[in-house]
């Protein structure tokens, strides 16, 4: 398994409530995104077929990262994030873990909505009518008191998921 782990300035950087838009199942998607079910080292990673699946894909199609890079340097991209993998925190077969500096944010998730989720009419007349203000701001993700401990969560199940999987594979 190959698991990358955001760091905690990764988390940092997210905009405020991001990780709080979500819904439990995105949260999974978001922690399955980070993690590759095979063991690549860096120099594996640069041998590739783009893109590679994460633990994320499924019924819903390929959740891919890709993958491009030379030498000892890789950088990963989801198409809306890309980072470079410098160094391994573990890369021992079965398992390789990599810091990376961005959380990885997949497309399916934090990518363009499509146009049908909010249709055009309604909201020229609702922002004409100055209601939608109201509802536009209510709907926007705040950051909740909570939002740096969902920040270590994550982190937390994606080290557990990682470390349980060495135990299994062990």
């Amino acid at each position: 398994m190959t698991i990358f782990a955001p760091t905690d300035n990764a988390f940092n950087n997210l905009k405020a409530g991001a990780l709080n838009a979500l819904t439990q199942q995105q949260q999974v998607q978001l922690l399955q995104y980070h993690m590759l079910p095979k063991f690549y080292s860096l120099s594996n990673l640069l041998l590739v077929s783009n893109p590679v699946p994460t633990q994320a894909s499924g019924q819903d199609g390929v959740w891919g990262l890709n993958f491009t890079g030379q030498s000892n340097q890789v950088n990963v991209s989801t198409g809306l994030v890309e980072v470079q993998i410098n160094n391994a925190l573990r890369q021992d077969s079965p398992l390789a873990v990599y810091p990376v500096d961005k959380v990885l944010l997949p497309e399916e998730l934090f990518g363009v909505k499509p146009p049908s989720a909010s249709p055009p009419a309604p909201a020229t007349n609702a922002s004409s009518s100055g209601k939608s203000n109201s509802s536009d701001t209510a709907a926007e993700p705040s950051p909740g008191k909570n939002s740096a401990g969902g920040r270590n969560v994550a982190l937390g199940l994606i080290f557990g998921l990682g470390f349980l999987s060495m135990g299994i594979l062990s």
